[in-house]
């Protein structure tokens, strides 16, 4: 018997060298302590075993082929076959290490996971069981292992798995850290596309309540069912409910996959009219529509259906959801072209749902096995599509408002041209013109003298609100009058007397130079001019090349530049204008361009010859003539140059070259400033005692006084126009010498 028995151990493993030869022959990969595995898909093994599951033999995997992954992506090709994956591991480092292997998956129809370190198998995850699949979907939303290994401690990990709509998986090894940092990620990219989701939602549903319009109900409705498949499709749902009814779980599924496309398809009949507009579209949408809730109405007995009809079940909801999600473009592309391109928003919605759906659906079905895949990716492609489909709405109600006010303004015109026919209306319109003229040559300069008023005026506001929020027991109520006082009499000051005309209107050398940014002198200008322009259809483009800081009087400046505006708006009828802003070898250079009517050449030549008289290129059109005259009193007065480079009927062309521009300053104390202002008295302003007994002591020297201050309201530069010749606006900087109107007494 001891013979026959060692005979028989003898050809045993003589029958099992082979597989076992094949075990020694697979890639090994090497984990390090406290760093994450590099990508599997090069060392994962794997073998299709049809048949019922069952706990797999080592020997019987091995002894069969073996297959590599094809591409990228861990995918094993088309499901419903049962897959066996292999995964040697060791740990090369010199310590204990700890890994978690995920598979990125959290619903499949049969897994388990088994691991070996030399002997049989042994059973570590069993997803059949719903006690542990709750367990281990709840800690870790995958199903996923702990992996611990001894310094050269090596393991062979086997997974068993059944899937019946997709075999992709991706297995990943990462520490602790790294691990729960993503899950921590997805949890907050569920959390932003559900909050989306819902903000949308609450916004279409105040808009349904404002308008009456239902397309903003069904859009609501259809939000509301996606936000509500995010959270399921992420497996939040399963895994803290119904992760022992499986199938409550795919009519949860399907129900939801129904109700946004049924309410996204009564959402485009609504908003898009497809019964007038398109008849036959309609008929098609409106039978999807009937089958979706026909499918949703048949989902609550899903568990009470034979396995034939819940297959075709299941099968007829995903059709239906495809079926929408492919047809809205068609439709949406359709009411771009023939409603209007302020729909564009709605094609390219549904068109990028249906391209993942598709891309999706063949990656999922492994036909082409290269193909990556990230089933995560539908939240934010779905809010996105629900974010363009709301886009789509708004733009649409600008449309309609466009037109009431273009409709608004020809039944305005209308009115005047009958009131044009008497003496008295052709008077009044004259008046009008004249007064009109008057308010947009002040405009300007009123914008910026009192830009920085107003600010001071927000803050004093903000500071009482702040402070009355505070207990009335504990307020300061004399520090709030006085605020609140200080606050309505820079108001009063800024909407009666501040006036930067009155700056720009005399023939004063004074001038407030300071240190500001290029951003600060052209986004105002952008933001006055935004609206007139946009009211008007043209563009306004601003661009500033290089981060430039500008040593100038920016209110005269911006009063300047207003005018030139003004002038581009006023003769600009299809197009736009352009100002940039560039450094050119301490220069900064402003450029604005238009696409207007131009002026003659003999104008043009005029201007750039040295007028600044009251020269107007169109008798027709109304103004005084004078912006430009204004403009280069202003450019010369800071030592600068403007030039009319080119003007044509197709456009005019202006160039401002302005001295004393860097890329950056530098700060500089007021004695050593003092110093090096040769044939000047600085007198700091902010020191009102000390610049009193200055100002008295230096007599009426007031052509070689300048006064530093902090103050640019004005109130301030009226009052120190009369004291002295300049002001210097802190804080100081060293870039201030390199000013031509600092340099001039010198010489």
């Amino acid at each position: 018997m001891r013979i026959l028995y060692a005979v028989l151990g003898i050809l045993f493993l003589l029958g099992a060298q082979p597989a076992w030869a094949q075990l020694e022959k697979l890639p090994r990969l090497d984990l390090r302590g406290g760093e994450d595995a590099p990508a599997l898909g090069s060392f994962v093994r794997f073998a299709e075993r049809p048949g019922a599951a069952r706990t797999p033999q080592l020997d019987a995997i091995l002894a069969g082929p073996l297959q590599r992954i094809k591409g990228s992506t861990i995918h094993f090709g088309p499901p419903g076959t049962r897959t066996v994956v292999l995964l040697k591991v060791r740990n090369a480092s010199d310590q204990q290490g700890s890994w978690i292997l995920t598979t990125g998956r959290g619903s499949l129809k049969h897994f388990r996971l088994y691991e070996t370190a030399g002997g049989p198998l042994t059973l570590i995850v069993d997803g059949t069981d719903p006690q542990v699949a709750r367990e281990n979907l709840g800690t870790y939303q995958a199903f996923s292992s702990e992996l611990v290994l001894a310094p050269s401690q090596e393991k062979l990990i086997a997974i068993e798995f059944v899937s019946e709509n997709s075999t992709y998986m991706p297995l990943k090894i990462e520490t602790y850290g790294t691990f729960f940092k993503e899950r921590r990620a997805n949890i907050s990219m569920v959390s932003g596309v559900v909050i989306g989701a819902l903000t949308l939602l609450l916004l279409n549903f105040l808009f349904f309540s404002i308008t009456g319009f239902r397309e903003f109900l069904w859009l609501a409705v259809a939000e509301a069912f996606f936000a509500l498949n995010t959270v399921h499709s992420e497996g939040y749902i399963t895994i803290f409910f119904l992760y022992d009814k499986p199938l409550t779980g795919v009519a949860v599924e399907d129900f939801f996959k129904c109700g946004f496309a049924a309410a996204m398809a009564q959402f485009c009949r609504s908003f898009v009219k497809t019964a007038d507009n398109f008849p036959k579209r309609d008929l098609i949408l409106k039978a999807l529509v009937l089958f979706a809730i026909a499918v949703m109405l048949l989902q609550p007995g899903l568990s009470l259906y034979p396995p034939e009809l819940r297959f075709y079940l299941h099968l007829a909801a995903w059709i239906v959801a495809v079926a929408v999600a492919l047809f809205l473009p068609f439709v949406g592309y359709a009411a771009m072209r023939q409603l209007g391109f302020q729909l564009w928003p709605l094609f390219v919605g549904w068109a990028s749902l249906a391209v993942f759906i598709v891309y999706a659906a063949v990656a999922s079905m492994g036909v082409f096995t290269w193909l990556p895949i990230n089933w995560h990716l539908s939240g934010p492609v779905g809010l996105f599509e629900s974010v363009m489909v709301t886009l789509a709405l708004g733009l649409n109600l600008k449309k309609i408002q466009q037109d009431k006010l273009v409709a608004d303004a020809n039944y305005a015109h209308s009115l005047t041209e009958r009131l044009a026919i008497s003496e008295r209306a052709t008077r009044l319109a004259e008046e009008k013109a004249s007064a009109l003229e008057t308010v947009n040559s002040q405009n300007a300069l009123l914008h910026s003298s009192g830009h920085d008023s107003r600010q001071v005026i927000l803050a004093l506001n903000s500071a009482v609100d702040v402070l009355k929020r505070q207990d009335r027991a504990g307020a300061d109520i004399a520090l709030i009058e006085m605020l609140e006082s200080s606050a309505d009499y820079l108001n009063e000051i800024v909407s009666t007397t501040i006036s930067g005309a009155n700056i720009a209107a005399n023939d004063a050398d004074f001038v407030a130079l300071s240190a500001f940014r290029g951003q600060a002198l052209v986004e105002p200008l952008s933001m006055m001019f935004k609206t007139p322009f946009a009211n008007k259809r043209l563009k306004l483009d601003v661009r500033i090349a290089d981060d430039v800081t500008i040593i100038s009087d920016r209110p005269l400046l911006m009063r300047a530049l207003a005018n030139l505006l003004s002038n581009s708006y006023q003769y600009t009828q299809v197009g736009g204008a352009r100002i940039a802003l560039a450094l050119e070898k301490g220069q900064a250079v402003i450029t604005i361009s238009d696409s207007g009517s131009g002026m003659p050449a003999e104008v043009a030549t005029a201007l750039n010859g040295g007028a600044v008289t009251r020269i107007r290129a169109d008798d027709t059109a109304p103004g005084t003539g004078s912006g430009y005259g204004s403009a280069k009193r202003i450019i010369e007065r800071l030592r600068g140059k403007i030039k009319i480079i080119s003007s044509t009927p197709e456009g005019t062309e202006i160039c401002i070259t302005l001295p004393a521009a860097f890329a950056a300053t530098s700060s500089i104390e007021i004695d050593e400033l003092q110093a090096r202002l040769h044939g000047w008295a600085l007198l700091d302003f902010d020191q009102r005692g000390d610049f009193e007994a200055r100002l008295a002591a230096a007599g009426s020297v007031k052509e070689r006084s300048i006064a530093l201050t902090y103050d640019d309201t004005t109130v301030t530069r009226g009052r120190l126009s009369d004291l002295v010749a300049m002001v210097l606006i802190k804080p100081a900087c060293r870039e201030f010498l390199e000013h031509p109107l600092l340099a001039e007494p010198s010489k």
